[in-house]
Protein backbone atom coordinates (compact mmCIF):
# COMPACT_ATOMS: atom_id res chain seq x y z
CA UNK A 1 0.00 0.00 0.00
CA UNK A 2 1.18 3.29 -0.93
CA UNK A 3 1.71 5.85 0.90
CA UNK A 4 1.32 9.70 0.22
CA UNK A 5 4.83 11.80 0.85
CA UNK A 6 3.65 14.36 3.41
CA UNK A 7 4.12 17.66 2.12
CA UNK A 8 6.23 20.20 4.27
CA UNK A 9 4.89 22.93 6.33
CA UNK A 10 5.57 26.68 5.90
CA UNK A 11 7.51 26.48 9.12
CA UNK A 12 9.45 23.64 8.01
CA UNK A 13 10.72 25.09 4.72
CA UNK A 14 11.56 28.24 6.37
CA UNK A 15 13.45 26.45 9.00
CA UNK A 16 15.14 25.15 6.34
CA UNK A 17 15.92 27.99 4.35
CA UNK A 18 17.69 29.49 7.52
CA UNK A 19 19.45 26.50 8.52
CA UNK A 20 21.23 25.99 4.82
CA UNK A 21 22.24 29.48 4.45
CA UNK A 22 23.87 29.47 7.65
CA UNK A 23 25.21 26.05 6.46
CA UNK A 24 26.80 27.06 3.54
CA UNK A 25 27.31 30.73 4.61
CA UNK A 26 25.83 31.83 1.62
CA UNK A 27 21.88 32.66 1.16
CA UNK A 28 20.07 29.60 -0.18
CA UNK A 29 17.21 31.88 -1.45
CA UNK A 30 16.96 30.59 -5.33
CA UNK A 31 17.39 27.04 -4.14
CA UNK A 32 14.71 26.84 -1.99
CA UNK A 33 12.19 28.32 -4.12
CA UNK A 34 12.89 26.02 -6.95
CA UNK A 35 12.24 23.25 -4.24
CA UNK A 36 9.28 25.20 -3.12
CA UNK A 37 7.46 26.78 -5.36
CA UNK A 38 4.61 27.03 -3.58
CA UNK A 39 6.50 29.08 -0.72
CA UNK A 40 7.75 31.19 -2.79
CA UNK A 41 6.45 34.80 -1.71
CA UNK A 42 7.10 33.66 1.92
CA UNK A 43 10.70 32.93 1.36
CA UNK A 44 11.26 36.13 -0.28
CA UNK A 45 9.66 37.97 2.37
CA UNK A 46 11.91 36.41 4.80
CA UNK A 47 14.65 36.91 2.53
CA UNK A 48 13.90 40.62 2.25
CA UNK A 49 13.68 40.42 6.18
CA UNK A 50 17.15 38.95 6.75
CA UNK A 51 18.48 41.68 4.23
CA UNK A 52 16.90 44.49 6.41
CA UNK A 53 18.09 43.11 9.95
CA UNK A 54 21.99 42.92 8.26
CA UNK A 55 22.01 38.86 8.55
CA UNK A 56 23.19 38.00 5.31
CA UNK A 57 25.50 39.64 2.85
CA UNK A 58 24.96 41.37 -0.44
CA UNK A 59 24.26 38.43 -2.44
CA UNK A 60 23.73 38.25 -6.53
CA UNK A 61 20.04 39.32 -7.45
CA UNK A 62 17.90 40.38 -10.07
CA UNK A 63 16.15 43.97 -10.70
CA UNK A 64 13.11 41.69 -9.86
CA UNK A 65 14.35 40.83 -6.48
CA UNK A 66 15.08 44.68 -5.55
CA UNK A 67 11.92 45.47 -6.44
CA UNK A 68 10.45 43.07 -4.23
CA UNK A 69 12.94 43.69 -1.40
CA UNK A 70 12.15 47.36 -1.50
CA UNK A 71 7.86 46.84 -2.00
CA UNK A 72 8.25 43.45 0.78
CA UNK A 73 10.77 44.23 2.83
CA UNK A 74 8.72 47.79 4.30
CA UNK A 75 5.11 45.53 4.24
CA UNK A 76 7.12 42.69 6.62
CA UNK A 77 8.53 45.40 8.42
CA UNK A 78 5.61 47.38 8.93
CA UNK A 79 3.41 44.03 9.85
CA UNK A 80 6.00 42.97 12.61
CA UNK A 81 5.64 46.30 14.28
CA UNK A 82 1.94 46.12 14.10
CA UNK A 83 1.93 42.39 15.64
CA UNK A 84 4.39 43.74 18.09
CA UNK A 85 2.81 46.77 19.21
CA UNK A 86 -1.03 44.80 19.36
CA UNK A 87 -0.01 41.65 20.89
CA UNK A 88 -2.96 40.15 22.92
CA UNK A 89 -2.16 39.47 26.75
CA UNK A 90 -2.69 35.65 26.20
CA UNK A 91 0.40 35.54 23.39
CA UNK A 92 2.27 37.46 26.32
CA UNK A 93 0.97 34.90 28.61
CA UNK A 94 2.42 32.24 26.75
CA UNK A 95 5.79 33.42 26.05
CA UNK A 96 7.90 30.67 25.75
CA UNK A 97 9.84 30.24 29.45
CA UNK A 98 11.40 26.88 29.76
CA UNK A 99 10.64 23.41 28.51
CA UNK A 100 9.54 22.43 31.38
CA UNK A 101 6.99 24.99 31.96
CA UNK A 102 5.90 24.21 28.14
CA UNK A 103 5.62 20.46 28.85
CA UNK A 104 3.20 20.93 31.53
CA UNK A 105 1.58 23.79 30.56
CA UNK A 106 0.76 21.55 26.76
CA UNK A 107 0.73 17.91 27.95
CA UNK A 108 -1.28 16.15 30.59
CA UNK A 109 0.81 13.51 30.22
CA UNK A 110 4.77 14.28 30.01
CA UNK A 111 5.12 10.82 29.01
CA UNK A 112 3.72 11.80 25.49
CA UNK A 113 5.99 14.22 25.41
CA UNK A 114 9.08 12.26 25.46
CA UNK A 115 7.86 9.28 23.57
CA UNK A 116 7.32 11.83 20.67
CA UNK A 117 10.83 13.40 20.54
CA UNK A 118 12.69 9.92 22.04
CA UNK A 119 14.72 11.80 24.33
CA UNK A 120 14.00 10.87 28.32
CA UNK A 121 13.15 13.30 31.59
CA UNK A 122 16.70 13.27 32.56
CA UNK A 123 17.81 14.49 29.36
CA UNK A 124 15.14 17.05 28.63
CA UNK A 125 15.32 18.55 32.20
CA UNK A 126 19.69 18.82 31.98
CA UNK A 127 18.86 20.67 28.54
CA UNK A 128 16.28 22.87 30.42
CA UNK A 129 18.85 23.97 32.65
CA UNK A 130 21.12 24.88 29.71
CA UNK A 131 23.93 22.53 31.28
CA UNK A 132 24.96 20.88 27.69
CA UNK A 133 27.26 21.84 25.56
CA UNK A 134 25.02 23.54 23.04
CA UNK A 135 27.74 23.23 20.24
CA UNK A 136 26.96 19.10 21.22
CA UNK A 137 23.52 18.81 20.73
CA UNK A 138 21.95 17.11 17.51
CA UNK A 139 19.93 19.73 15.05
CA UNK A 140 17.52 17.01 15.24
CA UNK A 141 16.90 16.88 18.83
CA UNK A 142 16.51 20.47 18.37
CA UNK A 143 13.95 20.12 15.80
CA UNK A 144 12.24 17.74 17.59
CA UNK A 145 11.48 19.27 20.13
CA UNK A 146 10.65 22.48 18.45
CA UNK A 147 7.73 20.24 16.54
CA UNK A 148 6.41 18.34 19.76
CA UNK A 149 6.18 22.00 21.25
CA UNK A 150 4.93 23.66 18.67
CA UNK A 151 7.82 26.57 18.82
CA UNK A 152 9.90 27.74 15.87
CA UNK A 153 13.47 25.67 15.64
CA UNK A 154 15.39 29.19 16.27
CA UNK A 155 13.25 29.77 19.21
CA UNK A 156 14.32 26.49 21.35
CA UNK A 157 18.26 26.93 19.58
CA UNK A 158 18.35 30.47 21.05
CA UNK A 159 17.09 28.89 24.57
CA UNK A 160 19.20 25.95 24.76
CA UNK A 161 22.18 28.13 23.92
CA UNK A 162 21.52 30.47 26.77
CA UNK A 163 23.19 30.54 30.30
CA UNK A 164 23.38 27.76 32.59
CA UNK A 165 20.95 27.32 35.07
CA UNK A 166 22.33 26.83 38.56
CA UNK A 167 20.84 25.44 42.02
CA UNK A 168 19.99 28.61 44.60
CA UNK A 169 22.92 26.97 46.80
CA UNK A 170 25.28 28.15 44.33
CA UNK A 171 24.96 31.04 44.67
CA UNK A 172 25.31 31.49 48.38
CA UNK A 173 28.31 29.98 48.46
CA UNK A 174 31.36 32.10 49.34
CA UNK A 175 33.51 30.46 46.27
CA UNK A 176 31.02 30.66 43.17
CA UNK A 177 31.74 26.92 41.35
CA UNK A 178 33.06 26.71 38.21
CA UNK A 179 29.91 26.22 35.95
CA UNK A 180 31.06 22.52 34.28
CA UNK A 181 28.59 21.75 31.32
CA UNK A 182 28.27 18.00 30.22
CA UNK A 183 28.00 17.15 26.08
CA UNK A 184 24.96 15.48 24.69
CA UNK A 185 27.11 12.42 24.22
CA UNK A 186 27.71 11.86 27.51
CA UNK A 187 24.64 12.69 28.12
CA UNK A 188 23.33 9.84 26.23
CA UNK A 189 25.71 7.50 27.63
CA UNK A 190 25.01 7.94 31.34
CA UNK A 191 21.20 7.99 31.01
CA UNK A 192 19.46 4.82 32.04
CA UNK A 193 16.19 5.56 30.80
CA UNK A 194 16.85 5.61 27.00
CA UNK A 195 16.52 2.12 24.96
CA UNK A 196 19.27 0.58 23.70
CA UNK A 197 18.21 1.45 20.37
CA UNK A 198 17.44 4.92 21.23
CA UNK A 199 21.11 4.98 22.45
CA UNK A 200 22.29 4.15 19.48
CA UNK A 201 20.36 6.49 17.80
CA UNK A 202 20.78 9.60 19.19
CA UNK A 203 25.07 8.66 18.94
CA UNK A 204 24.79 8.39 15.21
CA UNK A 205 23.04 11.64 14.68
CA UNK A 206 25.68 14.69 14.15
CA UNK A 207 25.72 17.31 16.75
CA UNK A 208 24.95 21.25 15.57
CA UNK A 209 28.24 22.26 15.51
CA UNK A 210 29.57 19.81 13.19
CA UNK A 211 29.13 21.49 10.20
CA UNK A 212 31.52 24.05 11.82
CA UNK A 213 34.63 22.06 12.61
Amino acid sequence: MNREKKSPTLDDVLDYYLISSEERGADTLPEMIELYPQYERDLRELFALRKLQGLIGEPAYTDEDETILQARGISVVQNLLYEKRHKSESEEDHKFSSLRDEIERQYGRPEDFYSKTDLSEGIVWTLDDRQVVFESIPRIAIQKIAEALGNAFATIADYLGGEMQLDASYYRAEAPPEAAKCTFRDLVNMDDDLSPEQKEYWLAQPSIGSAKD
